[in-house]
């Protein structure tokens, strides 16, 4: 792992101001060229290997190193139970040799499992010192992509955030068995991006295709609680298996587990889940390797493709205003006006009614086709149109929504969700030709992408 942190952090700086930066089409263009497929690697209980086979748990991670650029590795998740007794500095220091430092190419993230606990407390307080002195928060907090912990002072749960395939991830670790303020911790936090791609790492969750009773609590008081839920993963159990649900928003879950440890033989701990996003097909491609034996399990329950996987889009919203430079075209019949103070910004266009078509029109660029809000800022006046028409241009047609401009003046109002295409164009309009009497008026319109 040779790349350092700066230098990753330099780049998703550079990355960052490219997309926000570029006008027009090109803004649009990158946009779309941002959905790239991309892998995740998923590993599994690695006590064993830390005890008795490093040369396999190393052997993992200088693959994950050698194929970050082909595959587009963008993160490692570790499941938990690195080590098996956590009283043993040699298993400690086998597993950070192999791990590294989470400051070069791949950054990866922990669940603490039951044997990384400190010896006696997994199924009482559940004490973290020994993980916290071999995997401190301090290690983490120069990631780019790290968020933030619970306690805040210690490593015990922790979530990072990256964008990859052209949206936004939060990944949750949670160590073994959480508790209620845990669980709590972690609803803020899922809570508060909303956007993001929400995804659970912790350690005992599903034995193959049944939940543990760590898993049902997780599901009925987090997972299946947040909207933005896509994925769990786990281990624990010597199992795989796969769990597809939906939540109560109505969003599907794949919950996947899997776990290979063995403590008699080597070869089984070698194995590790390379997990391919191809955001276009909406698929996730799950495989099964062991670089240490270059070998796929490639049953049923190890090689699979998880279909229609419906990611949430990045945030994305833009205002036009009538002064936006190249956003806003109006006839000379369209005056300027000052008059109200609730207009947005320095001033907006007014005119008289008739019975012929001459819109005044906001040119949007859209950075994909979509479910957008539309939203409209006016003055408000007695003496202003009762039913001003406005015109959004979906992709299935024009569709007029009329306004009461002498109600609801000084704030966003909205006219609805539409699907609108990708593209710079016109795309909401307002238009003269209606029934109601007053002055029509054009301010500013808002575009807020909702899926």
């Amino acid at each position: 792992m040779r790349i350092t942190k700066t230098t990753r952090m330099l780049g998703a700086a550079l990355a960052v101001l490219m997309i926000t930066a570029l006008p027009g089409p090109a803004a649009t263009a990158q946009a779309q060229a941002a959905a790239e497929t991309f892998t995740i690697v998923m590993l599994p209980d690695t006590q064993y290997a830390s005890e008795y086979w490093p040369e396999v748990f190393r052997a993992q991670m200088q693959w994950v190193d050698d194929q970050q650029a082909a595959r587009n590795i963008k993160y490692v998740l570790h499941v938990g139970d690195v080590i098996d007794n956590s009283d043993q500095l040699a298993q400690w220091n086998n597993s950070k040799s192999a791990m590294g430092l989470p400051t070069d190419d791949v950054p990866y993230i922990i669940g603490p499992g039951n044997h990384d606990l400190d010896p006696g407390t997994a199924s009482t307080t559940r004490l973290t010192t020994k993980y916290n002195t071999h995997y401190p928060r301090s290690t983490f907090t120069g990631l780019p992509s790290f968020g933030g912990t619970y306690p805040a002072t210690a490593n015990d749960n922790t979530y990072h955030t990256f964008t990859a395939g052209g949206v936004d991830w939060l990944v949750v670790a949670m160590k073994y068995a959480p508790s209620s303020a845990e669980i709590t911790w972690a609803n803020s936090i899922v809570a508060a991006h909303p956007n993001h791609n929400a995804i659970l790492v912790t350690h005992a969750y599903q034995n193959g295709v049944t939940k543990d009773t760590n898993g049902n609590n997780l599901w009925t008081n987090l997972v299946s609680k947040q909207a933005n839920f896509r994925f769990t993963f786990s281990g624990h159990y010597v199992n795989a298996g796969v769990i597809t649900q939906q939540g109560t928003k109505g969003n599907t879950v794949h919950q996947i587990q899997a776990d290979y440890q063995n403590a008699s033989q080597r070869d089984p701990n070698s194995f590790l889940r390379i997990m391919t996003v191809d955001p276009n097909a909406k698929t996730l491609d799950v495989k099964t390797y062991s670089p240490f034996l270059n070998t796929y399990k490639t049953d049923a329950a190890n090689q699979f493709v998880l279909r229609n996987i419906n990611l949430i889009p990045q945030a994305w919203s833009t205002i036009v205003d009538n002064t936006t430079a190249g956003r806003f075209t109006a006839s000379a019949n369209w005056g300027t006006s000052t008059y109200s103070a609730q207009r947005y910004g320095a001033d907006y266009r007014f005119a008289d009614p008739v019975s012929s078509s001459d819109p005044a029109w906001y040119k949007v660029n859209v950075p994909a086709t979509g479910t957008y809000q539309v939203a409209v800022w006016y003055a408000a006046n007695t003496g202003y149109n009762d039913a001003t028409p406005y015109i959004v241009v979906t992709a299935t047609g024009n569709q007029t929504v009329n306004v009461n401009q002498r109600a609801n003046g000084g704030k966003w109002v909205s006219l609805g969700n539409f699907q609108l295409t990708a593209g710079d164009e016109n795309k909401v309009g307002v238009s003269r030709w209606t029934a109601g009497t007053g002055y029509v008026i054009a301010d500013a319109v808002k575009v807020t992408r909702i899926s």
